[in-house]
C-alpha cells in the first residue's frame, strides 16, 4: 500500500510510442496516487529523417548489426527534440508560479525482447536534465524485465487512477498505439497485457503504398475487402495462444507481410480488421465479463477499427474523448504519473500486469 503523500508534484510526461511518429507531452499535478490537475499538452511529429533513422535503428537491433556511433547521435537528436517539446509545454503554461518538479522520459522504443531481457528506449536523459534543469526519470522498464517481467505494459496503474472512478462495473481500457494493450480494472483486480498489433502494420503499409503516415479515420480500410484467408493466417500465430502477461515487439507480425499478394486497399482493410479482431479475441483472458471497452491512443481516431471492435465484441465501445479524457495524451500523462511513483519508490508494475516476480518500482533518476 502507498502511504498518503502530502506533496503534490508538477510532472511532465514524455511519450514516444511504437508508432514511431513523434513525441507527446503532458503536464499534470499528482502525488503519485491521485491526479489533481491536467495542466496542458503538446505534441510534435518527428522530422522525416529522424523517422528513417529510428526505423533503421530498430532493424539494426533485430539483425544484431548496430551502428553504435550513429545510435549515440540519434539519442542526442531525440533528446533535443524532447527538450523542444518541454519548452513549448512551459511556454503554454499561464501560471508563472508553477514550477515543474520532474520529467518522466520514456524514450523511443526500438527493440523489445523480454525473452532476452532487453527493451531498448533511445534517449539521452543526462542531456535532457542538464538543458531543462529538471530531474528526469528514465529506464522505466529495466527493473521489471530483470525481475522476470515483460517490461510492458507500464500504463495499467495509471489507467486505474484515471478511469477507475468513472465506472462501477469491470471495464477494459484498450490503448491502440503501434501495439495494442489492454487493462482490466475492477475494485479488486488490475490485469494487463499486450493484445496484438495496433497501428504499426497499417502505418507501414500506408507509408509504402500510399505515401501517408497513417490511415486517416480508417478511410482506406473502408475502401478495401477483408481477406479471410490472410486474416486466419495472422490469427493462428502462436502469440494468441499464450496466456497473459505477455508483450510484443513492434516488428513481430511484419514477417507475414512478405507473403501477402493482396491489393494495397485490401491489405490495409485486412490488417485493420486484424487489429480489431485481436483486441476482441483478448477479452477471453479477462477474469469476468466486461460490458464497456474504453479506447484511447492514436488508434481511437481510426473509425474503421473502433467500429469493428464494437461490432465484433457486441459491447459498449467508448472513445476516451467522449468521457472527457484526451485519448491522444493518456500515455504521456501516464509517464508523468509513473515518474512521481518511481521517485517515491511506489510500485509501477505487478505480477498480473507484466509477470514480474513481485510488485516493483523502477526508473533511474538523472539530476541536473
Amino acid at each position: 500500500m502507498c502511504k498518503k503523500n502530502v506533496k503534490k508534484f508538477y510532472s511532465i510526461g514524455l511519450m514516444s510510442g511504437t508508432s514511431m511518429d513523434g513525441i507527446d507531452a503532458s503536464l499534470i499535478r499528482t502525488d503519485g496516487i491521485m491526479v489533481y490537475d491536467f495542466v496542458n499538452n503538446h505534441s510534435i511529429e518527428y522530422p522525416n529523417d529522424i523517422k528513417v533513422k529510428i526505423k533503421e535503428a530498430s532493424e539494426q537491433f533485430i539483425e544484431k548489426k548496430v551502428n553504435w556511433v550513429n545510435l549515440k547521435k540519434l539519442k542526442r537528436s531525440l533528446a533535443m527534440l524532447n527538450s523542444v517539446v518541454i519548452k513549448e509545454i512551459l511556454r503554454k503554461n499561464n501560471d508563472p508560479s508553477l514550477t515543474v518538479d520532474l520529467i518522466g522520459y520514456h524514450g523511443q522504443t526500438v527493440y523489445h525482447s523480454p525473452l532476452n531481457k532487453i527493451s531498448i528506449q533511445l534517449g539521452d536523459p543526462k542531456y535532457l536534465s542538464k538543458v531543462t534543469k529538471i530531474p528526469v526519470i528514465f529506464n522505466f522498464r529495466i527493473c521489471d524485465i530483470l525481475n522476470g517481467g515483460q517490461g510492458a505494459p507500464l500504463t495499467p496503474i495509471y489507467h486505474s487512477a484515471r478511469f477507475n472512478q468513472s465506472f462501477q462495473d469491470p471495464v477494459a481500457i484498450v490503448n491502440i498505439g503501434g501495439i495494442s494493450n489492454m487493462t482490466y480494472i475492477d475494485n479488486k483486480c488490475l490485469i494487463a497485457f499486450d493484445a496484438g498489433p495496433g497501428n504499426c502494420l497499417i502505418d507501414d503499409v500506408m507509408h509504402e503504398y500510399f505515401s501517408k503516415n497513417y490511415d486517416n479515420q480508417g478511410t482506406i480500410a473502408s475502401q478495401g475487402d477483408v481477406n479471410l484467408e490472410f486474416l486466419e493466417t495472422l490469427m493462428t500465430d502462436n502469440f494468441f495462444n499464450i496466456k497473459p502477461p505477455k508483450s510484443l515487439d513492434r516488428s513481430y507480425f511484419h514477417k507475414y507481410l512478405k507473403y501477402s499478394s493482396l491489393s494495397p486497399q485490401d491489405l490495409v482493410s485486412t490488417l485493420s480488421y486484424f487489429t480489431a479482431n485481436a483486441i476482441v479475441h483478448s477479452l477471453k483472458y479477462l477474469p469476468t465479463r466486461v460490458n464497456k471497452i474504453i479506447i484511447c491512443g492514436g488508434g481511437s481516431k481510426n473509425e474503421y477499427i473502433t467500429r469493428k471492435i464494437s461490432q465484433l465484441s457486441k459491447k459498449d465501445t467508448i472513445i476516451a474523448d467522449s468521457i472527457g479524457v484526451d485519448s491522444k495524451y493518456v500515455e504521456a500523462e501516464a509517464f508523468a504519473y509513473l515518474a512521481v511513483r518511481c521517485l517515491l519508490n511506489y510500485d509501477i508494475t505487478y505480477p498480473a500486469t507484466t509477470g514480474v516476480n513481485a510488485p516493483m518500482s523502477g526508473g533511474s533518476v538523472f539530476k541536473p
